[in-house]
């Protein structure tokens, strides 16, 4: 059948990238290529089964994406349909291309003794060795990798092709780390800004409006605040439990109590806050432990406070200052005000506040909003996407009276928009259950029913009750197979400008390039989902070659104090930082979240295409309703979109890709000034001992005094030059922040190549880049490096650099006699598998940067290194923080 196989078309160029490339990746007999929405992945998978030459299973989602397998074959592979014995669709019937789902897998895997599972395994073997293809394999439940494992674990000699649009980026460690076992790191990627420059995505933009709670979510908001503020006053009132907490062995001998201190610091931190609070002076033994300033103490804000009752009520256990009375007191008023949820006090949000603020019927309003100005700004030319996660179709009014809407849903969201008479404009619904036309469009949809052959009676038209003006549709049969199709031809054609419809039907697999407007009125925050959906409008559209997409993002927030919040947290994180998080908003959280994945135009200054929140400049404006005018302003001129995607891509080298990049907050730099230092005044000192010595030893003689000088001076001055010099190569390498950081780069590197991860040619080919900003930061960044390496460079690099949490092995690094001359570095985990690698990564360390040496952490010295490393970590000025992106370079 391969041999029947040609591609009748012309590759794209980042296509024929991944075919020239790919086979310098399969050396563990498995290809992982990450693929934007758009690149043409399923047509670029079937090149790689056909070079491959291989019977191939190839495993998908959902069925729609399973048949698009076969679909793509005829005609860019084969002039006509290929024969039934040599494409099925059926795993219990395996061909020489078998389109199968992981659920099917699954089923025959999870059946009673398996016999159509051992089939399928004596076919694999007997036509073998075969090729996996894994379709959006992030998609796998915990049952279907069961099943997948079983396969792999049973055919030798698999070749394994992974192809994704949405990798689990964001997913908890050990689903990466099942991910990449399964699929291999990712080895190519075809980036979004790729996409456009090519043209085969077109340019667009993401915007954020701003609403503010509604009325019964602002009351029960207010409730709690006053609920929160009595309690807060009531601590602050008990003098005996201040009495207590100054009694507290952590603060009276903070020395005998060491680990757990430092395990949770904000314990401590917690309870000298109070004191803090309530005019109490702090023991001066707990102060010096976390190596912060008195006169820097935050004030007793709602997280704070949060931190210290969770502190009395769970982590102190038995050694907590109040009597078991008073916390059983406290714990149910905590209770009755709703402010403990899952063990836990929650004075921030709750699970119940988080579900409300997502689900709040303000943001019905920011849609409306958005769907009159592209509606003023398109007309009938609009063609925009609602997505939501619930239908509520019970919300749907049964009379045509006044409608308020409770939450939001796609009935509620339809309703509130059909009421708004928006010009020129036709609305729809589309989800599993619901599908909701203009009365008008339900007689085209019989026209395409007729064109699809199907009977009459599978469509039936149901007038809503509270309107005349659009129809209920009840499909069957054939029309309930083909229903979304036709209805996303009514919307290609105009007969419908506005679709309502669910993320789960219309995030994945579905294709209508006319969208030009997405609102995203879901709350996932996940790469993967957030992807897929945005992934729907930025497609190009044959019919319209100069789309440009806006993408809406919907927040609820209080004020524009929460917005600028969220960049103030991820600026610093120094021991006040912790009290500004009460006016955090879980929307902004998410949002700032689901940028991360985002690579995108920046609103402001810079022609970085870029990831993270603040590339839209929402800080930048007064006040909310500043901040959704210019979103509507940027959005209605959809030309100057277009002309910022082509100012940012025109520099770009023909082959440039995302990369990552990292602003690190810490550099270690300061001791090397402080060895040099050292070295060159004790070298000075030895010299002109050896100066005077001889200068007397001239005047006076050979003398047994002078003699003894001389020769003592020269001595020192000869044993102390070789670490001057040395001292002096290490401040010439990384005297400036650009050198320092330019050495790190390299040192990570060397650990790459060290590990393995990385060839000698690769490391030929490697470079560190670091540049500098106008505002102070560097920012570094690896060229040369594929993709899993970039990754594992920058997770390395964050270790290093970061915040100390709990290594394997730390860098001691010693900058001078003093006991405080001392730098503390985690050695990444992946350099430190074994006390060979971390003394190695320190030896190098040593040679290229200064003095160091490794310190095994579970050892009695290193954890006490651990411990200090902690509480140096814990001082403002040593905050280490490193903030980390994707860009276009």
């Amino acid at each position: 059948m391969f041999e029947a196989m040609e591609f009748r078309g012309v590759w794209r160029d980042y296509q024929q990238r991944v075919l020239d490339e790919f086979e310098l990746h399969l050396a563990d007999d498995r290809i992982n290529v990450v693929a934007a929405p758009g690149s043409g992945k399923t047509v670029l998978g079937l090149e790689l089964v056909r070079r491959l030459g291989r019977p191939a299973i190839l495993l998908s989602p959902s069925l729609t994406i399973r048949n698009q397998w076969a679909e793509r074959l005829t005609p860019l592979f084969m002039e006509g349909p290929p024969p039934a014995e040599l494409v099925t669709h059926d795993l219990a019937r395996p061909a020489p291309l078998t389109c199968g789902t992981y659920q099917s897998l699954h089923a025959i895997w999870a059946e009673t003794g398996q016999p159509r599972f051992a089939d399928l395994l004596e076919w694999a073997r007997a036509a073998g060795p075969i090729t996996v293809v894994l379709d959006e394999a992030h998609h796998l439940r915990r049952e279907w990798w069961r099943a997948l494992d079983a396969l792999l674990e049973e055919l030798e000699g698999t070749r394994i092709v992974s192809l994704t649009a949405t990798p689990p980026y964001d997913a908890p460690l050990i689903e990466w780390r099942r991910f990449e076992m399964v699929c291999g790191s990712i080895d190519l990627e075809i980036g979004i800004p790729e996409l456009v420059r090519n043209g085969d995505l077109c340019p667009h933009q993401d915007h954020i409006v701003f609403s503010r709670p509604s009325e019964d979510l602002l009351s029960l908001l207010d409730q709690r605040r006053a609920a929160i503020a009595h309690i807060v006053d009531d601590l602050r009132a008990d003098a005996t439990l201040a009495d207590a907490i100054e009694q507290h062995p952590w603060l009276r001998a903070p020395s005998e109590h060491l680990t757990p201190i430092l395990d949770d610091p904000t314990i401590l931190s917690s309870m000298l806050v109070h004191l803090h609070a309530i005019g109490r002076s702090l023991p001066r033994k707990a102060v010096k432990l976390l190596g912060v300033d008195p006169a820097n103490t935050p004030p007793q804000t709602e997280r704070w406070t949060e931190a210290l009752l969770n502190a009395l009520l769970y982590d102190l256990g038995e050694t907590s200052p109040m009597d078991r009375e008073a916390l059983k007191a406290l714990q149910k008023r905590l209770h009755k005000r709703g402010l403990i949820d899952g063990d836990r006090v929650r004075l921030g949000e709750t699970r119940r506040i988080v579900r409300m603020m997502a689900g709040d019927r303000a943001k019905i309003g920011s849609i409306c909003r958005i769907a009159r100005a592209e509606a003023d700004s398109r007309g009938g030319d609009l063609r925009m996407v609602v997505l939501t996660d619930h239908i509520r179709a019970s919300e749907l009014p049964r009379s045509g009276g006044a409608f308020q809407p409770a939450k939001l849903g796609v009935a509620p969201i339809f309703e509130t928009l059909r009421r708004q008479t928006l010009p020129a404009q036709r609305l729809g619904v589309l989800t599993g259950t619901l599908v909701i036309l203009p009365r008008d469009a339900f007689e085209a949809l019989t026209r395409l029913a007729g064109n699809r052959a199907i009977d009459e009676g599978d469509l039936r038209a149901v007038t809503l009750p509270h309107c005349d003006s659009h129809v209920s549709i009840r499909a069957s049969g054939a029309g309930k197979r083909h229903l979304v199709s036709m209805v996303t031809e009514l919307f290609e054609t105009g007969q419908i400008t506005i679709l309502v419809g669910t993320h789960s039907l219309l995030g994945e697999g579905w294709d209508a390039p006319a969208i030009d407007s997405l609102i995203l009125a879901s709350n996932t925050a996940s790469y993967m989902l957030s992807n897929q959906m945005r992934g729907r409008a930025i497609r190009v559209d044959a019919a319209r070659p100069g789309k440009v997409a806006n993408i809406w993002h919907l927040a609820t927030v209080a004020d524009m104090d929460a917005v600028n919040q969220v960049e103030r947290l991820n600026d610093h994180f120094d021991w006040g930082a912790v009290a500004a998080g009460q006016g955090l908003s879980t929307d902004l959280d998410l949002l700032s979240r689901r940028f991360e994945a985002f690579a995108g135009i920046s609103n402001y200054g810079s022609q970085r295409i870029r990831t993270g929140l603040d590339r839209l400049g929402i800080a930048a404006h007064p006040s909310l309703d500043a901040a959704n005018a210019a979103s509507f302003a940027r959005a209605a001129d959809r030309e100057a979109i277009a002309r910022e995607w082509a100012a940012s891509l025109g520099d770009a080298p023909e082959r440039a890709h995302v990369r990552e990049v990292a602003a690190p907050r810490h550099f270690p730099r300061r001791l090397v000034w402080r060895s040099t230092l050292q070295s060159l005044a004790l070298s000075g000192l030895a010299s002109g001992a050896a100066a005077a010595g001889w200068s007397l030893l001239a005047d006076f003689g050979a003398q047994p005094w002078t003699v003894l000088l001389a020769g003592a001076g020269s001595a020192a001055a000869i044993a102390t030059f070789p670490k001057a010099a040395r001292s002096l190569r290490f401040l010439w390498r990384n005297g400036s922040l650009e050198n320092s950081l330019r050495e790190v780069g390299q040192m990570i590197l060397w650990g790459l190549h060290h590990a393995g991860i990385m060839t000698d040619a690769e490391l030929d080919d490697a470079a560190v880049i670091v540049e500098g900003s106008i505002d102070g930061t560097r920012t570094i960044a690896f060229d040369g490096l594929g993709r899993s390496a970039d990754i594992a460079a920058m997770d390395a690099l964050v270790e290093l650099l970061g915040p100390i949490q709990n290594p394997r092995y730390l860098l001691i690094r010693r900058g001078g006699l003093a006991s405080n001359g001392k730098d503390y570095l985690a050695i990444p985990a992946l350099f430190s598998p074994n006390r060979k690698a971390a003394g190695a990564f320190a030896k190098n360390w040593s040679t290229r940067i200064g003095p160091s040496r490794a310190v095994w952490t579970r050892s009695e010295e290193g954890r006490q290194a651990l411990l200090l490393a902690r509480r140096a970590s814990l001082s403002a000025g040593m905050q280490r923080k490193v903030d980390r992106r994707s860009e276009w370079r």
